[in-house]
């Protein structure tokens, strides 16, 4: 026997042995002698990925991939770690190629619904699912993710069963009942669906309520994991009044989270003395290009560095240029994304004034946070228009032009009226789009018609409701030209559903929706503001209306319709348009949206007039500092009183 062979062998008896810092020195030494032992190679990767060393793992699998790629189980590991490291699309070659070579290899099947997953390709994740199930896949998360990839493409009821028989094959995957229970469907066919759903999410909230125990450290930490499963976020696209099935999830959450995090329960003394500045955190996963949160840049280009001290904390791993500038504009700022427990303790130890969240509906790990008590004063702002239902949040920062009369009755939170927007709006994208970005493309690029009234339908399909269908072919019988130019989501069963749905609106009429409707793929952002160019209206969404997207609209000069409904979120392309005194194109009835989105579509000399005047008043929106002086004003307020 050679000397690497006898070497090999003692290294395979400590491996077995479960010896893990022997076998890793002797695996080693055999793996730098003989580059083609793949079966050394899996062993010395699997002590790198048991003590969570996988870029080591990665290394030694692809250093020695000439030999490694005619071994499956070694590909397939590589595929595993490749999702772990987030090199999705490396994941899918290596996995990929398992499947060409073992074809009923379920595991393979499974990361493989992983790496899509991660990457957003949610009808192909769940296809994998479906064929790891196929070939007796026998871990009951393929049923979870399953469901999940299901829910999110509209699928309720199937959805729920997925979670269903995950739990029934193991009752410790907790945050499967819990999806079960919380299960909400992503697109509607009528209003009826909306109560039956809406009925279900409350009976599911109530059962949970009824059925967790909290009594033990796995119990709780249990609950966590189902809190953490998923959010209500599609709930407040239903256009209904939401307040009281937040509440009762509140209600839920925070009895959860001062289980699990009893130290952050009892409210805390304000401790702010006039001899140092007023200590403000904000909080989110967001601090990057993301719509929930970078408007926020705007509130803090403008503070008053005098008198407040700003902390931001990111809890994410996502960054991007406009990260940079919330560092930028922070006194303090630290990204720290491993654990609740760890957030809640550095926001807890800085010992602040005040505390901001941005949004709270787009995260369940925000919303946990949200349910504990970290500050003397805690706040949420408008970047998810919805009251929280959590106690543990005092004041709701809002805009009051976009709220109604009676928006107290909206919120479990103290209501901040902000003047305006509430926005400290930038010009930067309306400089970019004018210098850079117009005239680089035209219609046919993409695949527009030249010759027809275009009108932008931007929102997410999510966003439409059934009983606003009619608007579209009540416009297209009084304007033949109309071509109503939708984009598409990540879900080809929402959009067959929704372009479905919108076919019967459409023959109600006599009219056929593929006459008119145009459904263009996903668009990179700087695609989507040149489509504001290339458009001729801004048809906004009732109700859910546009706030990013018809200031996109307004920085490209495209005139707006919008019919402003009962709650904040259906109310901020009005209060655009009233901050730039154009009230023409605000209609009052659904029937006046028609006419005024027929005019702009029909009569050349109004639709002109309407964007002359928009050139002529669009800077009332751009740099509105005056929210950011009102904001600071309370602040010092609350913290004093």
């Amino acid at each position: 026997m050679s000397s690497l062979s006898k070497l090999k062998k003692k290294a395979c008896a400590e491996y077995k042995k479960g010896k893990k810092i022997q076998a890793k020195k002797l695996l080693t030494q055999v793996c730098d002698r003989d580059i083609s032992d793949t079966e050394t190679r899996l062993m010395l990767a699997d002590l790198y990925i048991k003590s969570a060393e996988y870029h080591q793992a990665y290394k030694l699998l692809s250093s020695s991939l000439q030999y490694a790629q005619h071994n499956m189980h070694a590909m397939t590991v590589l595929g595993e770690i490749c999702i772990v490291l987030k090199n999705f699309s490396e994941a899918l070659n290596y996995l990929n190629l398992v499947i060409k070579n073992q074809p009923e290899n379920a595991h393979a099947y499974f990361l493989l619904g992983e790496a899509s997953r991660n990457q957003s390709a949610f009808d192909s994740a769940e296809h994998y699912y479906e064929r790891a199930i196929n070939f007796r896949y026998t871990k009951s998360h393929v049923h979870y993710y399953r469901g999940l990839m299901q829910n999110i493409q509209g699928r309720a009821e199937d959805a729920a069963k997925s979670f269903k028989i995950a739990y029934d094959l193991d009752s410790s995957l907790v945050k499967a009942l819990w999806a079960k229970e919380r299960v909400l469907p992503v697109i509607f066919n009528d209003s009826n669906e909306i109560k039956v759903a809406r009925q279900r999410y409350s009976d599911g909230i109530d059962s949970l309520k009824k059925s967790i125990s909290l009594s033990t450290p796995k119990e709780r930490q249990e609950a966590c994991d189902g809190l953490a499963s998923s959010t209500n976020f599609y709930l407040q696209y239903q256009g209904c009044d939401d307040l009281e099935l937040q509440l009762d999830f509140g209600e839920l959450l925070i009895n959860v989270m001062s289980a699990t995090f009893p130290k952050y329960v009892d409210n805390i003394q304000k401790h702010y003395d006039k001899t140092r500045k007023i200590k403000v955190g904000y909080v989110s996963p967001f601090l990057r290009n993301h719509n929930g949160a970078v408007w926020l840049l705007g509130w803090l280009r403008a503070r008053d560095t005098a008198d407040i001290e700003v902390y931001c904390y990111h809890t994410s791993d996502q960054k991007d240029d406009k990260t940079s500038l919330f560092e930028q504009y922070s006194d303090h700022f630290c990204t720290i994304s491993d654990s609740i427990q760890s957030v809640a303790e550095k926001i807890y130890s800085d010992k602040l004034d005040i505390l901001v969240h941005p949004e709270l509906g787009m995260s369940p790990e925000s919303m946990m946070l949200a349910g504990l008590r970290l500050a003397p004063v805690q706040c949420v702002g408008w970047g998810h228009p919805v009251s929280t239902g959590l106690k543990t949040i005092d004041y709701w920062l809002s805009s009051d032009l976009m709220e109604p009369e009676n928006a107290d009755e909206h919120y479990c939170e103290n209501l901040v009226r902000l003047p305006n927007l509430a926005n400290n709006y930038s010009k930067d994208q309306h400089i970019r789009i004018h210098n850079e970005l117009f005239g680089k493309k035209s219609r046919a690029d993409f695949g527009l018609p030249e010759a027809n009234v275009l009108y932008f339908c931007s929102q997410s399909l999510f966003k439409y409701l059934p009983e606003y269908d009619h608007l579209w072919p009540e416009i297209a019988l009084k304007c033949s030209d109309a071509k109503f130019v939708f984009l598409a989501i990540s879900s080809v069963y929402v959009i067959k559903k929704f372009m479905a749905r919108i076919q019967l609106a459409f023959n109600k009429y006599g009219l056929k929706a593929e006459d008119y409707c145009i459904m263009l793929n996903r668009q990179t952002p700087d695609d989507y503001l040149v489509l504001n160019e290339l458009v001729d209206v801004f048809l906004d969404n009732p109700p859910w209306s546009g706030n990013n997207t018809s200031m996109a609209a307004i920085d490209a000069y495209l005139p707006i319709v919008t019919y402003p409904t009962e709650f904040m979120r259906g109310r901020h392309s009005y209060a655009i348009l009233k901050m730039l005194d154009i009230t023409e194109t605000i209609a009052s009835s659904e029937s006046e949206y028609v006419d005024i989105a027929v005019r702009l579509g029909t009569d050349e000399s109004y639709l002109k007039e309407i964007k002359d005047k928009i050139i002529a008043n669009h800077d009332l929106i751009y740099n509105d500092s005056s929210c950011v002086r009102y904001l600071e004003s309370f602040y010092r307020d609350v913290v004093s009183s």
